[in-house]
């Protein structure tokens, strides 16, 4: 335990500039689009978002999320934290372990009194953390913008949807992240493994977001994408809590059954040294 411990926090004392600069740029993106919010005349947008083609928001939803600004801030920050983030995290979620393999570190770590669950475990535990820090600075950047804006201070301050969406976004980043966690103890390769998982993560976004667009004969596909499962909006202007609850469950699942294979796959692989 105390090698795993150890460990960890080898792993984010490397990487803790990075945490705090992604966290912090995403928290001033964020800040931005808050500030640009205040300058929007919501009932002139809703009138014209009303004259647009019907079906032509399907996308984003409803008149009520795009015109709202909880709405309008979710799909500007929340419904594109895959990009912002996401690509990031998961490149070092490829790379974590690989990197080791590559550079032929791994036999000397797994030398060390750390089984090979222990081992894999805290660099899974430092993804999430990592994820958890990086979101947090986001999102407390992010409220302390909303507090001093007229425009959300009259819709109202929620911060409690705010926070029980925070920790949707760390699962929905965490199931990305796991994604290719399980593809790294697959390959034992970075370049494999980024490739596939970013292949994946655009695959997903299509059938998660696109599916509405799709004959409905085939619109099943959309349960196989983390992306589904995914609804910032609804929980933050909606209140949609039955529908929070599902995803969390469902993210919850994904990113244990990764983990799960993850750990499972790396005991039972033969490393190269």
């Amino acid at each position: 335990m105390r090698q795993f411990i150890f460990s960890v926090k080898e792993y984010l004392l490397s990487k803790k500039y990075i945490l705090l600069i992604l966290g912090g740029m995403i928290g001033l993106l964020s800040f931005f689009i808050i500030y640009m919010v205040n300058g929007i005349d919501i009932e002139s947008l809703e009138a014209i978002i009303a004259s647009f083609p019907e079906g032509m928001f399907d996308f984003f939803g409803d008149i009520e999320i795009f015109s709202n600004p909880y709405g309008f801030w979710s799909l500007e920050m929340l419904s594109f934290i895959w990009l912002y983030a996401g690509i990031y995290i998961v490149y070092m979620a490829s790379s974590l372990l690989s990197q080791e393999v590559e550079e032929k570190t791994i036999d000397l770590s797994l030398s060390k009194p750390i089984t090979r669950y222990n081992f894999l475990a805290s660099k899974i535990t430092f993804l999430y953390i990592f994820i958890v820090g990086t979101m947090g600075i986001f999102f407390l950047i992010t409220m302390g913008g909303m507090a001093f804006s007229s425009i959300f201070l009259e819709e109202g301050l929620y911060f409690d949807r705010l926070w029980l969406t925070y920790l949707n976004v760390v699962l929905f980043l965490g199931a990305l992240a796991m994604f290719a966690k399980l593809f790294s103890t697959i390959f034992l390769a970075t370049r494999k493994s980024m490739a596939l998982a970013v292949v994946v993560l655009f695959l997903m976004f299509f059938l998660g977001e696109f599916y509405i667009y799709m004959d409905a004969s085939v619109q099943w596909v959309k349960y196989i994408s983390v992306f589904y499962y995914f609804n910032p909006a609804e929980y933050l202007v909606n209140s949609d809590i039955p529908l929070y609850i599902r995803d969390l469950i469902v993210l919850g699942s994904i990113n244990t059954g990764l983990i799960i294979a993850s750990l499972f796959i790396f005991n039972k692989k033969d490393i190269p040294i």
